[in-house]
């Protein structure tokens, strides 16, 4: 009879195919337990379905998927949220757009999420504020995932199909987004997990600027007099976003570097 796996067994597989934090991460996620069980109890049997998850699970995080979307679930903003190949994995630099634009946010405010994916900022904004947010996104699975992670954390967030503006028709006090901002050519499409999102979410043009000339150029129209735009950017694209964030008659443009120091965010206001 073959003997049954142990946690210490499949700690010992993780960390030889993996650094040692992912491999306990993704251990103990795997198995069902808080991390601090896997050297406290390493001799513990594990089920067979247990064994089978956690192998599948190390199969996978070898060739590179995100681990997010084997887990099909990542926290963003404190929040848990469900993801899927469908929808970009938020980023922790993200953050910053958020920080940013709680800033300009008052209990009366409209907001508007343009390209919201998995709901992330729309959902963080709601979480602390009492602004009427509206989140959309081009892909109909976008809009369904973040109106399933709004019902599941309670958030109040209106959730609509739309490319960009063509289907919005009323105006905001603030719109945010983080669009595709990466090159066609670059090469870090086909590698650092980058391979297994939505290139629809990633690739913005021969200059990775496509989806943010559009959301800079159109985003007057809907905005309020006052009213601001946030955008996310590539960390080499700060002197290009901030032109056109000019060109389209933006005033009091500031550029926001994120946790590591890199430029991210640039924000505008419509005189």
């Amino acid at each position: 009879m073959r003997q049954a796996k142990t946690i210490y067994d499949c700690l010992f597989d993780a960390r030889r195919k993996l650094p040692s934090p992912d491999a306990e991460i993704l251990t103990a996620t795997a198995l069902g337990l808080e991390k601090s069980a896997l050297y406290a109890f390493p001799e513990k049997p594990v089920s067979n379905k247990e064994a089978e998850r956690h192998k599948d699970w190390l199969s996978r995080r070898i060739i590179g998927e995100p681990f997010a979307y084997i887990r099909g679930e990542t926290e963003f903003w404190g929040l848990n949220l469900i993801v899927n190949p469908g929808v970009l994995v938020p980023r922790p630099e993200t953050e910053t757009l958020i920080e940013c634009a709680l800033s300009l946010i008052d209990k009366d405010s409209e907001v508007l999420d343009l390209g919201t994916g998995s709901g992330a900022i729309a959902l963080a904004l709601a979480q602390e504020t009492n602004a009427r947010i509206t989140a959309v996104d081009i892909q109909p699975e976008c809009v369904d995932l973040c109106t399933l992670n709004a019902d599941r954390l309670g958030l109040n967030v209106k959730v609509n199909i739309s490319d960009w503006f063509t289907n919005i028709s009323s105006s905001f006090d603030l719109i945010v987004s983080n669009p595709p901002y990466i090159a066609t050519n670059d090469p870090h499409l086909t590698h650092d997990g980058l391979a297994f999102e939505p290139l629809i979410a990633l690739e913005a043009g021969v200059d990775g600027l496509e989806s943010i000339r559009t959301v800079v150029k159109e985003s007057p129209a809907y905005l309020r007099s006052g009213g601001h735009l946030l955008i996310e950017h590539g960390h080499d694209q700060r002197e290009q976003v901030t032109s056109l964030f000019a060109t389209s008659g933006f005033t009091k443009i500031e550029n926001t570097a994120d946790i590591s120091g890199t430029p991210r965010v640039c924000s505008g206001t419509k005189p």
